[in-house]
């Protein structure tokens, strides 16, 4: 993928857009310019540091975008869903140039450090003692370095990762931090592991994304819904993929989905 024509693209779509005049977005295109348009937008009800966890919703949910993304076009969807549903949920941004629209552009190393600045502030504004983290693509990495090497182990509880490249794919070099990642596993004991993936992925094949350590659930959403034709960047906004997330959340068993 040419990091530089996919950030052409959104800033020359988002000069041709209308102005938005509302700020929910069905599809990761629409989020995409809405975003441009609108730097820093968050989705509705997300990060409000002034929410107390329920009961029923003891832990935070820490939403962390993919490469070429931003914490709006990739969660405009499903943040405000899980926020109707009773959860304090928070969304960084994080590995965007200043000027830059999209962001995930630093190693996992450091993307890592920046989601653990950003996880010690949601528990310190919460009260909570663990989060669980969902991310897309490099979103579903990132915060596995960080529970492997930077403590997180003590501060998340799931770690839900929708199409992430966890192992190498084809194109760039890989960064050297998957090597680290999954040797001797690739899973860290404590922390459960939900992998979502469709096999319509264009991006990373979706094998490339399966762990393998004990402990971890796979779940290909053409077992459960074979007509879903979702794709990489549309798998976050897709509401089976959607619905697996919210399960994995509440330790329901993933197959109980309407396709």
């Amino acid at each position: 993928m040419n990091r530089t024509a996919v950030i052409a693209g959104l800033v020359g779509a988002a000069a041709c857009a209308a102005p938005a005049v509302s700020s929910a977005q069905p599809s990761f295109p629409e989020a995409a310019v809405y975003s441009v348009l609108h730097p820093g937008a968050t989705p509705a009800g997300v990060n409000n540091f002034a929410c107390e966890p329920s009961d029923a919703h003891p832990e935070p949910v820490v939403l962390v975008h993919g490469f070429l993304e931003n914490a709006y076009d990739n969660w405009a969807s499903l943040g405000p869903q899980l926020v109707s549903e009773g959860y304090c949920v928070f969304a960084l941004d994080y590995g965007a140039p200043a000027g830059l629209p999209v962001g995930g552009l630093g190693s996992i190393s450091d993307s890592a450090a920046e989601l653990s600045t950003f996880v010690d502030d949601v528990l310190g504004a919460t009260g909570a003692s663990k989060v669980a983290i969902v991310g897309h693509s490099k979103g579903g990495v990132v915060p596995r370095y960080y529970v492997r090497f930077l403590g997180g182990v003590e501060r998340v509880s799931k770690i839900v990762a929708l199409s992430p490249p966890n192992y190498p794919v084809p194109g760039p070099p890989a960064d050297d931090s998957l090597a680290q990642l999954n040797s001797p596993t690739d899973t860290v004991p404590g922390v459960e592991y939900t992998v979502i993936v469709t096999r319509y992925d264009q991006v990373v094949p979706w094998e490339a994304s399966l762990l393998r350590g004990e402990g971890a659930r796979n779940v290909v959403l053409q077992d459960l819904c074979p007509a879903d034709v979702v794709e990489h960047t549309g798998i976050s906004y897709d509401p089976v993929a959607q619905q697996v997330v919210r399960n994995a959340l509440a330790g329901v068993d993933t197959p109980a989905v309407t396709c």
